[in-house]
């Protein structure tokens, strides 16, 4: 009578450890969780400047002050966190006669740099003040000014 108990007490043991270990995986039937961040979609490093990178986007010298015979001026922010199908949209506007100039729009998804441009009206740009407006999702994100002197 002795034997068999020898082995009743040790499968008892293998069956109770099965049994605990099993209880906390019992929740894990559809894989394992990890804690997710809904991070908000943000417009972020917003300038103007001479050039963008064709690949990229992003800025090549930036500046905020360009001459009247600009051919081009160029804008570039960087999109973070953006689900797809997030709309952005930029203005630019002559300040003196609050006037819009120009507008540009796409939808985009992820981290990368968007840009946009505005060509040279006529012979020269009109001296003064500008900004650039950008829009995400149809809210103000961001603004650059810059001056054509």
């Amino acid at each position: 009578m002795m034997k068999g108990n020898r082995l009743f007490v040790p499968i008892i043991i293998v069956l109770a450890l099965a049994a605990m270990l099993a209880i906390p995986l019992a929740g894990c039937a559809g894989g394992v969780g990890f804690p997710t961040t809904s991070a908000t979609p943000s417009l972020s490093q917003a300038t103007t400047c001479k050039s963008v990178n064709p690949q990229t986007g992003e800025a090549v010298e930036p500046t905020t002050t360009f001459t009247s015979d600009t051919l081009e001026i160029f804008g570039s922010a960087k999109l973070s966190n953006a689900p797809a199908g997030t709309e952005i949209k930029s203005e630019w506007i002559y300040v003196p006669e609050d006037l819009l100039i120009d507008t540009w729009s796409t939808s985009a998804g992820g981290t990368q740099y968007l840009s946009s441009s505005i060509a040279r009206p006529g012979s020269s740009w009109p001296v003064g003040d500008y900004k650039l407006v950008l829009y995400l999702n149809g809210k103000e994100a961001a603004s650059v000014s810059f001056k054509v002197q």
